[in-house]
C-alpha cells in the first residue's frame, strides 16, 4: 500500500515532467542565422528550434497570433505534429485545426485558401502547407508562416529566439548555465541573451503539477495500520499456541530460543510477503499513471520500502515475542484461548443471551477489539479525508478569490486596436486610448451594458498598461506587460494594513515614483524600471523605488484590487504624471446572476465586437485554466481513497477470519453445553455489528474532524478549497462494511456447519 502510494504520486510527478522532458533548456533571445548555423555544428547542442511573434490582429472577438516557426520548434520543444511541410516559400502559411474549424471550411495540405493575414483588410491567397493538430476550441488561433515572409511581415524588428536544447541531462541551473556558455563560445552569442527556459524548474521539482499531497504523512499512516494489523495477527497466533509453548518450555527449551523460533516465524512472513506487497504495489502504480512510470523511481521506493516494511514488521512483533518467551510451563498448561489478564465478576447472575455473549467476548479482549476498530477507523478516516480534499477543490472559488472578486465577467480596454501590423499602431494602445477619449468612460457603453437583462452591479476600477522588469533567479531579468491598478490616495493608504514591510505616504509616492509590490519579486528600496506610453506617444522608462511590499494573497483577501493580484500597485498621480491619463479607468467589472450568466456573456460579446476597442474576459476562461492544474492532484487523492477503502476492507476481513478459525475451540465447548448454531450465529454477527459500529463512528468523527483541519489548512494557502461531503465515498465505506457483514456472517455459518464438536475441542 505504501509502495503504490509512493509511485501513483511520484507518477503524478513524472507525467507533469513528460512535458518538459526533452524539451529545451535555453533561449536565446535575437539570435542570427549565422549564428544558428554555427550553434547547430556544435557537439554540445542537439538540435535548435527557432521562433518568433510577428504580431496579432482581432478577428470576431478572438486573437490571431502570426508567429515563425521551424519543424523542431513544432515537433521538439511544443510536441505538435502536423500533417504537411512547414512553410518555406513567401506563399506558403501553416493552420491549425481549430483555427480551420472556427473559419468553418474544410481544408487539406496543398489547398489555396484567401486569407487576411495581418487584419488590415488585405486578402491574398497562400498555399496551406500543413495543418497543426490541434482542435480544441480556443479564445485565441496562430497563423504560422515562412521565415521569409516574417521577415517581410515583421521588417526591422524580426527576432527569433532559438530554443535549444543542449546536449546534458543537467536540470540544476547552474549547471545548465555552464554548459550553455560552452556551447555559445565563438558564436558570437553573449549571455546576456541566454535565459534558462521552465524546464529547470520543472524537471528539478521547483514546480509542481497541482497541489502538494503529504506522501510522507499518509505513508506513516499507512505504516501504523500495517504495523497495528501485523501486531494483532501475530498476537492471536502467539495466544493461540500458548499451550504448544509451554509444552517446549517443559521439555526443556529456554526463553532464548523461544524469542528465536517466534521472532523467526514473524520475519518468515514479512520475507515473503513483502515481495508479494512490492508485487502488488508495483502493478497499482503502473495501472494508475501508466504515463510517469519510472523503473528506476520503482527500484528505489521498492528498496527503501523493503527496508522500512521489514523494520515495521519486527516492532509489531516485539511484544508478542515477548509474550511467547515469557510463558511458563505451569502457564502453559493453564492459558486460555483470549482469556488474557480477565476481571472475574461478581454478578450472581449474567443472561447469556447472544448479544451478551459477544459483548462478553469482546470485554474480555479489550486489546483485540481495540486494534480491530482501529485499524479500520482510521483507514476509513484517511480515505475520508482524501476523498474529502479531492471532492472540495474548487477552481472557481480561487478564480473568485485571485482574480475576480467582485464579478464574473470583465471588459477592459484593448492594448492592441485592430492589428499590430497597421504601422500607427502603438505597443501601448490601451494607453493611448485612455489618453485621448477612454472607451470605457463612454455613457452609451454604460447604458448599453446596465439595460444587459442579468447585469446586477457595474465596477469601475483604474489601471494602466505599463511593463514592470525585476530581477528573476539565477541573474536572469524577468519582464511582465500587464494592466496594472492605479490607486488613489485613499485607496492607497488602506493597503498600509496588508503589507508586510514598508510604509505609504502618497505624497512621497508621487514624487520619488514609488510603487508597492509583491514581496516575491522584490524588497523595500530596491529600484525597479516601469515602461509604458507617455503623453506625447513616446515610451518613457523610470526608476521605481519600492516603499512597501505585500503578499498578493493576503491583500486580495484583506482588500481586493482589480485587476486582480498584481505583481506591483501604482499611485494614481503618478501614472497620471507619467502617462497624462486623467480617466484611468481601465476595467469593468461586471456582476451577474448565475442564471444569466451565459445570455449576459453573449450579449456583452456583441456589444464589444461592435465597438472594437474593448474586449472581454470571464472567470469560465480563468476557471478551465485552474482546473486544468489541479486535475493531476485530484486523481491521486481518488487513487489514494481507492487504495486505502480496498486495504481497509481486507485488512478487517483477514482479522476477522483469524479471529474465527482461533475460536474453534470456544465453539465447540459453546455447543457441548448445549448452545445452537443459530445461537453461535447470533453471537458472531453482534460481535461484528459491534466492530463495524465502532469503527464507522471512529471514520465519521476522525475523518470530520481532519477533514476540516486539512481542507482549512490547504484552503489558507491556495484559496481553493469550498468543504462538500463525499457522499459518494461515504456511501461506499457504509456499503463495504455491510458486505463485510453479510460475507463474514455466510462465512461463520458455513464453518460451524463443518465443525463438530469433538473435533473443536481437539482441533490443534
Amino acid at each position: 500500500m505504501v509502495f503504490s502510494i509512493f509511485l501513483v504520486s511520484t507518477g503524478t510527478q513524472e507525467e507533469y515532467k513528460n512535458m518538459q522532458r526533452g524539451k529545451a533548456q535555453i533561449g536565446i533571445l535575437g539570435i542570427t542565422d549565422e549564428q544558428l548555423a554555427l550553434l547547430r555544428q556544435n557537439e554540445n547542442v542537439s538540435w535548435v528550434g527557432e521562433y518568433s511573434a510577428i504580431g496579432l490582429f482581432y478577428e470576431e472577438g478572438k486573437t490571431i497570433t502570426v508567429a515563425y516557426g521551424n519543424e523542431e520548434y513544432f515537433l521538439q520543444q511544443e510536441k505538435i505534429t502536423f500533417q504537411g511541410n512547414i512553410p518555406q516559400s513567401k506563399n506558403e502559411i501553416m493552420l491549425p485545426q481549430n483555427y480551420l474549424d472556427f473559419l468553418g471550411e474544410a481544408y487539406k495540405p496543398g489547398d489555396t485558401i484567401l486569407l487576411d493575414l495581418t487584419g488590415t483588410g488585405h486578402e491574398a491567397y497562400y498555399t496551406l502547407s500543413a495543418i497543426l493538430d490541434e482542435d480544441k476550441e480556443s479564445n485565441g488561433y496562430f497563423v504560422y508562416v515562412s521565415k521569409e515572409l516574417a521577415h517581410d511581415l515583421a521588417g526591422d524588428t524580426f527576432q527569433v529566439t532559438g530554443y535549444t536544447r543542449l546536449n546534458t541531462d543537467a536540470i540544476d541551473s547552474a549547471s545548465i548555465l555552464d554548459f550553455s556558455n560552452r556551447a555559445i563560445k565563438d558564436t558570437g552569442i553573449e549571455e546576456g541573451q541566454v535565459n534558462l527556459t521552465e524546464y529547470f524548474a520543472v524537471m528539478s521539482g521547483a514546480i509542481k503539477s497541482g497541489m502538494p499531497i503529504p506522501v510522507p504523512l499518509l505513508a506513516a499512516l499507512t505504516a501504523v495500520l500495517a504495523a497495528t494489523i501485523v501486531y494483532g495477527v501475530f498476537y492471536s497466533k502467539i495466544t493461540k499456541n500458548v499451550q504448544m509453548l509451554g509444552q517446549l518450555r517443559t521439555i526443556g527449551m529456554t526463553k532464548r530460543q523461544i524469542k528465536r523460533m517466534a521472532g523467526k516465524e514473524g520475519r518468515k512472513y514479512a520475507i515473503r510477503g513483502i515481495p508479494l506487497g512490492l508485487l502488488c504495489g508495483v502493478l497499482i502504480g503502473f495501472i494508475g499513471c501508466p504515463d510517469g512510470f519510472r523503473l528506476k523511481t520503482a527500484i528505489f521506493y521498492a528498496a527503501v520500502i523493503s527496508v522500512m516494511a521489514f523494520i515495521t514488521v519486527n516492532i509489531a512483533i516485539f511484544k508478542p515475542v515477548r509474550v511467547a518467551m515469557n510463558i511458563s510451563p505451569v502457564e502453559g498448561s493453564k492459558y486460555i484461548m483470549y482469556a488474557g489478564k480477565k476481571k472475574r465478576s461478581r454478578k450472581l447472575h449474567r443472561k447469556l443471551t447472544p448479544f451478551n455473549l459477544a459483548k462478553i467476548n469482546i470485554q474480555r479482549n479489550k486489546q483485540k477489539a481495540v486494534l480491530t476498530i482501529l485499524m479500520l477507523g482510521l483507514s476509513g478516516a484517511i480515505l475520508l479525508v482524501t476523498a474529502t480534499v479531492a471532492g472540495s477543490i474548487d477552481p472557481e472559488k480561487q478564480a473568485k478569490f485571485k482574480y475576480y472578486p467582485i464579478g464574473e465577467i470583465q471588459i477592459q480596454v484593448k492594448n492592441t486596436i485592430g492589428s499590430s501590423f497597421d504601422k500607427e499602431a502603438e505597443p501601448y494602445g490601451s494607453s493611448k486610448l485612455q489618453l485621448e477619449g477612454n472607451p470605457l468612460a463612454e455613457q452609451a457603453l454604460m447604458q448599453e451594458l446596465i439595460k444587459i437583462d442579468g447585469v446586477e452591479k457595474i465596477t469601475s476600477s483604474d489601471c494602466v498598461y505599463m511593463t514592470i522588469t525585476f530581477p528573476g533567479g539565477n541573474g536572469s531579468i524577468t519582464s511582465i506587460s500587464n494592466f496594472f491598478p492605479t490607486l488613489n490616495k485613499e485607496q492607497i493608504e488602506e493597503k498600509q494594513f496588508v503589507l508586510s514591510s514598508g510604509t505609504v505616504n502618497y505624497n512621497d509616492m508621487v514624487a520619488q515614483n514609488g510603487i508597492l509590490v509583491a514581496e516575491d519579486i522584490a524588497k523595500v528600496g530596491d529600484t525597479l524600471k516601469i515602461e509604458g506610453r507617455a503623453s506625447d506617444g513616446s515610451t518613457y522608462a523610470v526608476e521605481a523605488v519600492v516603499v512597501g511590499t505585500y503578499n498578493r494573497a493576503s491583500l486580495m483577501e484583506s482588500s481586493p484590487v482589480i485587476p486582480g493580484s498584481p505583481y506591483f500597485i501604482m499611485a494614481y498621480d503618478t501614472a497620471k504624471k507619467l502617462t497624462g491619463i486623467i480617466d484611468q479607468t481601465g476595467v469593468l467589472t461586471l456582476e451577474v446572476s448565475d442564471e444569466h450568466l451565459e445570455d449576459v456573456l453573449s450579449a456583452v460579446q456583441k456589444i464589444a465586437d461592435e465597438n472594437g476597442k474593448i474586449e472581454v474576459n470571464t472567470i469560465k476562461q480563468t476557471i478551465s485554466s485552474i482546473q486544468k492544474y489541479y486535475d493531476p492532484s485530484i486523481k491521486t487523492f481518488y487513487m489514494i481513497s481507492a487504495i486505502l477503502f480496498v486495504f481497509g476492507a481486507i485488512s478487517l476481513m483477514n482479522m476477522l477470519m483469524v479471529d474465527f478459525q482461533n475460536r474453534k475451540r470456544e465453539f465447540g465447548l459453546f455447543e457441548a453445553v448445549g448452545t445452537t448454531q443459530n445461537q453461535l450465529k447470533g453471537m458472531l454477527n453482534r460481535e461484528i455489528g459491534i466492530y463495524l459500529s465502532g469503527s464507522l463512528i471512529i471514520s465519521l468523527l476522525g475523518g470530520s474532524v481532519l477533514s476540516v483541519i486539512v481542507c482549512g489548512q490547504l484552503d489558507a494557502v491556495n484559496h481553493c478549497i469550498t468543504l462538500k461531503l463525499p457522499w459518494i465515498f461515504l456511501l461506499l465505506l457504509i456499503a463495504v462494511l455491510m458486505v463485510i457483514y453479510f460475507v463474514f456472517s455466510m462465512y461463520a455459518k458455513s464453518e460451524l456447519k463443518k465443525t463438530s464438536i469433538l473435533s473443536a475441542i481437539r482441533d490443534e
